[in-house]
């Protein structure tokens, strides 16, 4: 089953020593359902930087995939009080990036909702950050 849906996303990112930088893109998006699994689609546009890119949140019960395919490749695995490890690759080079999940509120369903999913990340073992997505989706 997909629907066509609205989507906002506010990002917060706060890495050590720099400003934070806080994103709030409303993009389309699909919500399909799979298995008791819930997939949000959206492609990245000129706003975040990664035009070519599409983002999928598959949604389990407590637990989120965040996966990117396309001009920037990753997967980040996010599970509370878990600490996962992936390679984010940007065609240019591979970076290790490792997330420790604090906080999901997961309230999405088949006719939309919101999803909060907050980690810290450490890249490559050096800088350290918070980052906090707060997604909001609606029927269009």
């Amino acid at each position: 089953m997909k629907h066509e849906f609205l989507l906002t996303v506010h990002g917060y990112q706060h890495y050590e020593n720099q400003t934070p930088d806080l994103v709030e893109l409303t993009t389309e998006a699909e919500l399909t359902a799979e298995g008791g699994v819930l997939y949000l689609r959206y492609n990245e546009t000129e706003l975040t930087g990664l035009v070519g890119t599409v983002t999928t949140f598959e949604i389990h019960p407590h637990r989120v995939v965040l996966r990117r395919s396309g001009t920037l490749v990753s997967e980040m695995e996010f599970m509370v009080g878990k600490t996962h490890q992936s390679l984010y690759d940007m065609g240019q080079g591979t970076l290790l990036v490792t997330v420790r999940t604090t906080e999901i509120d997961d309230r999405m369903g088949l006719n939309g909702g919101t999803l909060r999913v907050c980690y810290n990340i450490t890249i490559e073992g050096l800088g350290t950050g918070r980052v906090v997505y707060a997604l909001e989706v609606r029927r269009k």
